[in-house]
């Protein structure tokens, strides 16, 4: 069998070992971000199946799509599996290439010449070999290959060598500290692989098993696990094989393994960083250093040099970051936010002057009696003085005949009250007089106020009641008695029917109180009396302080892009900023300043033109709370979040971006961003 006829290709490419083992890693490198990529879109196809992707809708999947789509995807995890498991066997390969020793020392000098050659003496026996000499030093180490970035002009300057970017679809290694130029044309690159032609559309795949969303393993809820859940455990991705697994991903059959825990990376070179982006401002250009973002007529810029000449677009001095984008459809109105606690009620103010009572009025002839008002409460009785003793009663005399009663006289002024006298003998009662008519009844006066009730005296015990006589003539009444203790009162009975009046009869013993009739009805009222004017209205009293009077609120309804990095990237607010006179902001309308002290209520919203793997915080004096920090694992479009903080006199507040490099769109024409603040207490 003959030798192959190998073809003489030129050029000849010289490469060292080292040059060798870094392409066979940036292989795998690549191979694996191929496939994480392929992963990545697997799993969007599941989402626009399902109808989750946001923005997106497609036609209705049927049962039998899911499950075509569920074996097509299915298919290509066993084939990235397989895959993956091929190029973990190539990094152990590569791994376990020995190290080669470096070349031989160089020969030393030979030494000085003896004396005058002698003869040439008999070749005597063969000396035995020599101690092998020393190895010679180990070569240089090569700089080897970093972690593959993309290829960013604001950071290039930071670059190293050995760095690895990708620029254009191609792979290129950095050559010298500090690169210049762009890797397709500056010699500070060194091409490693360069972008292949697009190959043609393979055909469609079954559709897959499919996978269910990316989940955090949690052993209480994995018993209700899916077949295609996937989840994460300890840095590893794995995917359920059956309905209700048991035992732990990584030891039980009933998981497999989709992506393992890759080593940590090492920590990037810290970038140059941006600046709050602030819109581009001709007057303040001049003002401008090396870094500060603008944005002009949508596109957003980053100044090269200080004080930069020109207008951007248009000056060497400016670098185009992210070209403006077409507007996107305007996004759903989010969520109302929380209604801030009410603050605390004011002081009342101080009760002005009671205003004088104004004069009585005439009083008015006195109208009918109307009914009987509500009796008021009774007021506190003051102790029953003590009663003296009941003295023996005398003998009732007979009653004499009435006389009739004489015409009523004038009636004089009333005198005084005299000290009361002793009860002289009654005398016959005349015959009652017809009554007179009754005159209407005058308006009510004034009442008076009511004096003080006197304390009542002690009861005394009752005295014996003597025998009742005969009546006979009323004599003196004798002097009054103790009053002995009042006993309860009976039942009140309906009162009966009034009979003839008989002849009066000898008065027989006074027999028990009887029942009390039934009240009759009271009259109308008459009219009330003109009341008196009113009093002048005492001063108002100072209102008090409103707590919630210190609030403020600010949006960006202009839209335009927010160069998000690592360090985090300051959102402008300018619009509809309704701030109360101790809440302040700076001329960029980035950094609101609060004055009073106290307990505040802060919640904001961003909603962005797409989903984008980004976070969001809020600053207080330069330093994030965590309960402010919206740091999602998927991309998300919209961000709303509210917290209570205490913050000290003249706090300031910042809303932010922040993650990997990358360029965040707010929406426009409606609010991409907003801040409340509205203080507590």
């Amino acid at each position: 069998m003959s030798q192959p006829n190998l073809p003489n290709i030129t050029p000849v490419v010289t490469l060292s070992r080292d040059d060798t083992i870094n392409l066979l890693l940036s292989s795998i490198a690549m191979e694996e971000l191929g496939m994480a990529h392929i992963l990545n879109a697997e799993g969007e196809k599941i989402q626009y199946a399902l109808g989750t992707i946001p923005g997106l809708t497609g036609p209705p999947s049927s049962l039998a799509d899911i499950l075509n789509l569920n074996e097509s995807v299915r298919d290509t995890l066993d084939s990235l599996m397989k895959q993956e498991l091929l190029l973990g066997s190539k990094l152990d390969s590569i791994s376990n290439i020995p190290t080669l020793a470096g070349p031989t020392g160089a020969t030393g000098p030979t030494g000085p010449a003896g004396g005058p050659a002698g003869p040439t003496g008999a070749i005597g026996p063969a000396g035995a070999t020599g101690p092998t000499g020393p190895t010679g030093p180990t070569g240089v180490t090569g700089a080897g290959l970093q972690g593959i970035v993309a290829f960013n002009p604001l950071i290039a300057p930071t670059y190293t060598p050995g760095q690895v970017v990708l620029y254009n679809g191609s792979s290129y290694v950095v050559n010298t500290p500090s690169p210049a130029g762009i890797p397709d044309t500056s010699a500070d690159y060194t091409l490693l692989a360069a972008a292949g032609s697009t190959g043609p559309i393979g055909p469609t795949g079954a559709t897959g098993a499919g996978l269910t969303g990316l989940t955090a393993f949690d052993p209480a809820a994995a018993p209700f696990y899916t077949a295609g859940q996937v989840v994460l455990y300890e840095g590893a991705s794995y995917v359920v094989n059956i309905n209700n697994p048991s035992g732990i991903p990584g030891t039980s059959p009933d998981y497999t393994l989709l992506a393992a825990a890759g080593p940590t990376g090492p920590t990037g070179v810290t970038g140059a960083g941006l600046q709050g982006i602030v819109p581009f401002d001709p007057l303040a250009a001049a003002a401008y250093t090396a870094g500060q973002p603008v944005t002009f007529n949508g596109s957003s810029y980053v100044a090269n040099v200080n004080s930069p000449a020109g207008t951007p677009g248009a000056s060497a001095d400016y670098t185009l970051l992210a070209a403006a984008g077409i507007t996107g459809a305007t996004g759903g109105t989010g969520p109302t936010g929380f209604t801030g606690a009410t603050g605390g009620t004011g002081p009342t103010g101080i009760t002005g002057a009671t205003g004088g009572t104004g004069p009585t009025g005439i009083t008015g002839a006195t109208g009918v009696t109307g009914p009987t008002g509500i009796t008021g409460a009774t007021g506190v009785t003051g102790p029953t003085g003590i009663t003296g003793a009941i003295g023996e009663t005398g003998p009732t005399g007979i009653t004499g005949a009435t006389g009739g009663t004489g015409p009523t006289g004038s009636t004089g002024a009333t005198g005084g009250t005299g000290p009361t006298g002793i009860t002289g003998a009654t005398g016959g009662t005349g015959p009652t007089g017809i009554t007179g008519a009754t005159g209407g009844t005058g308006p009510t006066g004034i009442t008076g106020a009511t004096g003080d009730t006197g304390p009542t005296g002690i009861t005394g015990a009752t005295g014996d009641t003597g025998p009742t006589g005969i009546t006979g003539a009323t004599g003196g009444t004798g002097p009054t008695g103790i009053t002995g203790a009042t006993g309860g009162t009976g039942p009140t009975g309906i009162t009966g029917a009034t009979g003839v009046t008989g002849p009066t009869g000898i008065t027989g013993a006074t027999g028990g109180t009887g029942p009390t009739g039934i009240t009759g009805a009271t009259g109308v009222t008459g009219p009330t009396g003109s009341t008196g004017a009113t009093g002048g209205t005492g001063p108002t009293g100072i209102t008090g302080t409103s707590l919630t009077a210190t609030s403020g609120y600010a949006s960006n309804t202009g839209g335009g892009v927010v160069a998000v990095i690592v360090g985090g990237t300051t959102i402008s607010l300018p619009n509809e900023q309704n701030l109360s006179a101790d809440i302040t902001v700076n001329a960029a309308n980035t950094v609101f300043t609060v004055a009073p002290a106290g307990r505040y209520y802060i919640s904001y919203h961003i909603n962005l033109t797409a989903g984008l793997l980004v976070s969001s915080r809020i600053l207080i004096n330069g330093t994030p709370p965590a309960s402010s920090i919206i740091a999602p694992v998927a991309s998300l479009a919209n961000f709303n979040n509210s917290f209570i903080v205490t913050l000290p006199a003249g706090s300031t507040i910042q809303l932010q971006l922040f993650g990997l490099l990358g360029a965040a769109t707010l929406l426009g024409g409606s609010v991409g961003a907003a801040l409340n603040i509205i203080r507590l207490s």
